[in-house]
């Protein structure tokens, strides 16, 4: 009776073993409610994402939705690879191989600009006003190329002597270049490729084996999913992708479970090295100096990070705690990592769709997780998308047109086709859309959104392409119907 007893305990214990993973995983669970996880999926579905993956932490447990994806599937993470790229510097510099304090030119002897046509001091443009986006280098793709940088020759020449918008540590201006131009410091310093040094001595250090800086590595695992940005009414997927040396800005790969990870250390419930811990808390500090810009606001740059505290608005979430976050958006994806360290919690997603607007991505999941389900919005996207499908409808009607205008031509344009009213109101009107329509895409939108065209084009909907083949279409099509209106008034 006794052994059947201890048997039956045995079996109990064996049971409750077996059962604990299983018991852990709904724990972890209750981190997101059933109605958010539900609201969150449906925004989801209803803005057209194919795939994404969001994980919550709180009090060390970690909870997950997955949309289409696996933990290991691997998302680029647009521009909060540069939360790498700086803990890479922070470590170069506890290893005694460099300061932040440091020229830029101390370590990349070609590296010199100007300020108002002045060279600027080698002392005043530093490491450290790179990492904190201060150094006069701005997200102005056309004066600072930094998202699609090929050629490291080519890209030399354009920095070299380049005229900074503001002086060194008089302002703060966001700049994708800065951190480009780390990569390269990263590369000089370590005696390394960017790639094998974050890979050897920042990331699998750290634990971070689906955490890729090098697009070809992330591909072979077959883990990789494409981006997509809007085209014909549906997400379209696209291939572009940073090249290698714009990875240090905004091109890593990586996993949410990876991710989760990366949070979980600056939260501080990972357990890492000494030396890690340090630079760690070196990244999300601020050195406030005289002329720092930042020193009468509640926001500054860490190290790869935007540092919010005094009170800030968060979503739904309004407290006294410092945040720690970055976002990113790349050609075709969008990512955020969130960490609010006072309530040892943190918010991470990554998405396979560019959405125009990421930061109502970002109330959108904060205020679910705190019981607020608001919609995502819509997406202006989507809005430019139908815009730019109609440009090409009335750009294929008027390829109708002129090929029926050369017709009459060859036929010496009968007087009575000329007399039609129709043709007297086309007269002014389609020179004037047409002509408007090519300025605007040509000039007015790469001066909005500070980029070149051809870069431009890489973050738009598919459908901006056929839009501007077709309003090229109507201006040549215009200018020959005028040409030919002045021909047969000359007859």
């Amino acid at each position: 009776m006794k052994n059947r007893k201890t048997s039956k305990i045995v079996t109990l214990l064996m049971l409750v073993c077996l059962l604990m993973p299983t018991l852990a995983m709904f724990a972890s669970q209750a981190i997101i409610s059933n109605e958010a996880e539900r609201h969150i999926l449906g925004e989801l579905n209803r803005a057209n994402i194919p795939k994404a993956t969001i994980a919550v932490i709180q009090n060390g447990e970690t909870s997950y939705i997955l949309k289409d994806s696996q933990h290991d599937t691997l998302f680029q993470i647009g521009s909060v690879s540069k939360s790498f790229t700086g803990f890479g510097v922070l470590l170069l510099e506890d290893m005694g191989l460099l300061s932040v304090s440091d020229s830029v030119n101390q370590h990349l002897p070609w590296f010199t600009v100007n300020y108002n046509g002045v060279p600027v001091p080698h002392g005043d443009i530093t490491i450290y006003t790179l990492l904190q986006h201060s150094s006069g280098f701005t997200s102005d793709e056309r004066r600072f190329p930094a998202s699609y940088v090929t050629d490291l020759n080519r890209f030399i020449s354009q920095v070299t002597g380049a005229e900074l918008a503001f002086y060194p540590s008089h302002d703060h201006v966001y700049g994708n270049i800065n951190y480009v131009i780390l990569g390269l410091v990263i590369k000089s310093v370590s005696g390394q490729s960017y790639d094998d040094f974050m890979t050897e001595s920042v990331l699998y250090p750290l634990g971070l084996y689906n955490t890729f800086a090098n697009v070809e590595r992330a591909r072979a695992t077959g883990r990789t999913v494409s981006g997509h940005r809007y085209g014909f009414f549906r997400p379209r997927a696209t291939d572009a992708y940073f090249p290698t040396l714009s990875i240090p800005t905004g091109g890593i790969y990586s996993s949410i479970s990876d991710m989760a990870r990366w949070a979980g250390i600056h939260l501080g419930t990972i357990e890492i090295n000494e030396q890690f811990a340090r630079i760690v808390q070196r990244s999300h500090e601020n050195n406030h100096t005289a002329q720092n810009p930042f020193a009468d606001t509640n926001f500054h740059p860490g190290a790869g990070w935007n540092i919010l505290h005094d009170d800030s608005d968060f979503g739904n979430l309004a407290f006294d705690d410092m945040k720690i976050m970055h976002g990113g958006s790349g050609f075709g994806n969008i990512a955020y990592i969130g960490i609010i360290p006072e309530r040892d919690m943190a918010v991470i997603f990554l998405l396979n769709h560019r959405h125009m607007n990421v930061p109502a991505w970002i109330f959108m999941i904060w205020d679910a997780l705190d019981g607020v389900f608001n919609p995502i919005g819509t997406d202006l996207f989507a809005i430019f998308d139908i815009v730019f499908v109609a440009i090409t409808a009335v750009g294929v009607l008027f390829i109708g047109m002129f090929v029926r205008l050369i017709v009459k031509v060859n036929k010496q344009l009968p007087n009575e086709w000329r007399a039609k009213p129709t043709l007297k109101i086309r007269w002014l009107i389609v020179p004037i859309f047409s002509i408007i329509g090519v300025l605007i895409f040509h000039v007015v939108m790469p001066m909005l959104f500070i980029m070149p065209l051809g870069i431009l084009l890489l973050f738009s909907p598919a459908s901006a392409i056929t839009a501007i083949i077709a309003m090229w279409v109507m201006a040549v099509y215009s200018l020959f119907s005028l040409w030919t209106k002045a021909f047969v008034n000359q007859r």
